[in-house]
């Protein structure tokens, strides 16, 4: 968390083009981004592992199809 802050802080100093309201709202999102992280990556978790576990079930039974499909024609 504190490389991601610091990345954002990084940027967020150098650009010299920002508005006083700008600069405002971006330490805004900045902040609250920040505190939400720790929350947010649990679920992006999760639904990656759910996306790839439905991915790997779909994978054997589309091999499972395959071998059927191929026992079927042998014989």
């Amino acid at each position: 968390m504190p490389i991601l802050f610091s990345s954002w802080l990084t940027f967020f100093r150098r650009d010299e083009e920002l508005s006083c309201e700008e600069k405002k709202l971006s330490w805004l999102v900045i902040a609250i981004a920040t505190m939400l992280w720790p929350v947010v990556l649990p679920f992006a978790y999760l639904e990656l592992m759910g996306k790839l576990k439905h991915s790997t079930k779909a994978a054997r039974l589309h091999q499972r199809m395959l071998e059927t499909n191929k026992s079927q024609q042998t014989a």
